[in-house]
């Protein structure tokens, strides 16, 4: 049998279509059609009950570097979030004997893989209403996340990832290991020689940057890490904040850089970050520390990324990492050439 991660997209969806099924009954869910809602890294399905009731059902997969206990640990703060703030999130479901987090074994996976149940959020994603007005309320909702995440504490056995550095899934003291290759030599590296180097002058800069705002020990929280344009529904004037799986302890400058590398290199991108500022700020204070550390945060989001697309063995980002590496090094350069 072919491995789950040499399948497209679609293909690996119709393997995991009939287990989904399997997993929502374990749920009260039984019968229940079945829709993919993504190709993005992990197996995205809309369940909809013969009730008429909506949910998400989410199969995480192995390269997303998240086990059972990061995703218990996700869920945590949702339901903290759901019972002390009216913010717009996607409540988690538990299964008929109150676990949240089911493994399930895959063909062709070498290690199962989890699902999480959520209820069904309204609306279009943010990528097809990007306003500045809600991009306003965008600053303003992660401003209040960061506000709850500043007193929320957090259960036994909570446990996620610090974002101490530029690359944060590379902590072997986790079950899922990222490694980074960016800077390997040999026959198989994935950049030239001169590539490395505008890699390697880049991450240094950004790497005192993260160094610097780690140290505020008082401003550390939880955060979402991964509030980009797709992961934002907009439902009439309400916004909700989706997929909290990537959430790390870390600073709101490192969050920030996170939602604002998906607007960087748009032609809108002073319209859209000034009207963000102006919708966190109106919950709390920018916690940018010095000019430029923005920038360099959002360039640091780059690297991961393209770390990530290097690693990653399934065939989509395969085809798509030469062209996205040597993107990277553009930016980078240019980035390096703004600093000195």
């Amino acid at each position: 049998m072919k491995p789950l991660h040499e399948l497209t997209p679609i293909g690996r969806a119709r393997r995991l279509r009939p287990i989904a099924a399997d997993v929502a009954s374990a749920y009260g869910i039984r019968d229940a059609a079945l829709r993919q809602l993504t190709e993005a890294s992990n197996t995205i399905f809309r369940v909809s009950a013969a009730s008429g009731e909506h949910y998400v059902l989410r199969m995480t997969a192995p390269k997303s570097c998240h086990g059972p206990a990061e995703i218990r640990s996700e869920i945590a703060w949702l339901r903290a979030l759901a019972q002390d703030t009216d913010l717009g999130i996607p409540a988690p479901i538990p299964r008929c004997d109150g676990a949240y987090v089911t493994e399930v074994d895959v063909p062709g996976a070498v290690e199962p893989i989890c699902c999480a149940l959520y209820r069904w959020v309204p609306g279009v994603m943010l990528v097809e209403r990007m306003t500045e007005a809600n991009v306003r309320r965008l600053g303003e909702l992660m401003a209040r996340l960061h506000e709850h995440a500043a007193g929320f504490v957090p259960p036994e056995g909570f446990r996620i990832r610090r974002y101490t550095s530029v690359f944060p899934y590379t902590d072997p003291s986790f079950p899922q290991v990222e490694p980074v290759i960016l800077f390997d030599r040999g026959a198989n590296a994935p950049l030239t020689g001169a590539q490395r180097d505008v890699y390697q002058d880049a991450l240094d800069i950004i790497e005192g940057h993260v160094e610097e705002l780690i140290s505020e020990a008082n401003e550390i929280r939880v955060v979402h890490n991964d509030l980009h344009v797709w992961n934002v529904k907009v439902f009439r004037t309400r916004l909700y904040a989706l997929d909290f799986e990537d959430m790390m302890w870390g600073h709101p400058m490192q969050d920030i850089a996170t939602t604002l590398y998906y607007f960087r290199w748009r032609d809108v991108y002073p319209a859209m970050l000034a009207a963000f500022r102006c919708g966190y700020t109106s919950v709390r204070p920018w916690p940018e520390r010095r000019d430029g550390q923005l920038e360099a945060l959002i360039m640091g989001r780059m690297l991961l990324l393209a770390n990530y697309v290097a690693t990653s063995q399934d065939s989509e980002d395969i085809a798509l990492a030469p062209e996205y590496l040597s993107r990277t090094e553009q930016r980078l350069r240019e980035f390096l050439h703004s600093v000195r």
